[in-house]
């Protein structure tokens, strides 16, 4: 799936991909799985305030109708966040945000960098709610069907509300879509695919060198905070830090500490190379 980019000729919704901000460094943001940019704008927005141009593309499946899923593997997914973060070369300093399963695609570029083949090193990442170890509905998707077979690949599972601390609108549209461009419901298939995706980053973590930021809310409910805390054991770079976020629950810069979570990673990127 091709990667769209603000200012093309097709119109782009409120919670399509973006481009904000014209500094010298460049960021890449990355939406959570049935998710949308709509989830990583606030932080965005905080980055382009502090001169750092952020982009955030719609991942492949995305964007359309939960039933886009079916066409799409963990690969895909990896794919157009990589041709988004090439799109990015050029730029003095390449960062890399992503949320839940967005984190998962972070560590992994981060980790499978390819100079040689046109990919621009990075110069730090930030991993918010990582999907490492699922709970409640993920959990059953990823966790208990993901280790099944095989599954009749045209079954969906219907999600609940969205895991906000903070209220927000919850109302699906007639194609499956909340307001927001998110999913309200996800292919049973796709558990096999979460569930290979967050053993593989993990897998990954140690050859991740640059210096990297684990954001994690105390109320999510949907990735357990015992999967932050794992993963900053196993990421291989010098700098590792954990944030925590006392009110808050899975979509991190939706919630009622967004702000907070936001200056948190422009800071962290913001800081001299070492």
């Amino acid at each position: 799936m091709s990667v769209q980019a603000q200012g093309s000729a097709l119109a782009v919704p409120s919670w399509g991909p973006f481009s904000l901000g014209d500094g010298p460094d460049a960021c890449l943001l990355l939406h959570g799985f049935t998710g949308s940019p709509h989830e990583v704008r606030p932080l965005g927005e905080a980055l382009a305030a502090a001169g750092i141009r952020a982009v955030a593309p719609l991942l492949a499946g995305h964007g359309e109708a939960p039933e886009a899923l079916l066409g799409v593997d963990r690969r895909d997914l990896y794919e157009s966040a990589r041709e988004a973060l090439r799109g990015l070369r050029g730029a003095r300093r390449v960062y890399c945000a992503g949320l839940s399963a967005g984190a998962l695609l972070a560590l992994e570029l981060c980790a499978r960098v390819r100079v040689r083949e046109g990919d621009p090193d990075l110069a730090a990442v930030a991993l918010l709610a990582p999907a490492i170890r699922f709970t409640g509905s993920l959990f059953l998707l990823g966790g208990v069907l993901g280790r099944l077979p095989s599954l009749p690949l045209p079954l969906m599972l219907r999600k609940g509300p969205r895991d906000l601390g903070a209220p927000q609108d919850q109302r699906l549209l007639g194609d499956g879509r909340r307001a927001d461009g998110s999913y309200g419901s996800v292919p049973l298939a796709w558990g096999r695919e979460l569930r290979l995706l967050s053993e593989e980053a993990l897998a990954l973590a140690h050859r991740v060198r640059a210096p990297a930021l684990v954001l994690q809310g105390a109320l999510d409910r949907t990735v357990s905070p015992a999967g932050a805390r794992l993963l900053c054991e196993k990421l291989g770079g010098r700098t590792v830090e954990l944030r925590t976020f006392a009110r808050s629950g899975h979509l991190l810069p939706l919630d009622r500490e967004g702000p907070a979570v936001c200056a948190a990673v422009t800071s962290f990127f913001s800081r001299p190379p070492a």
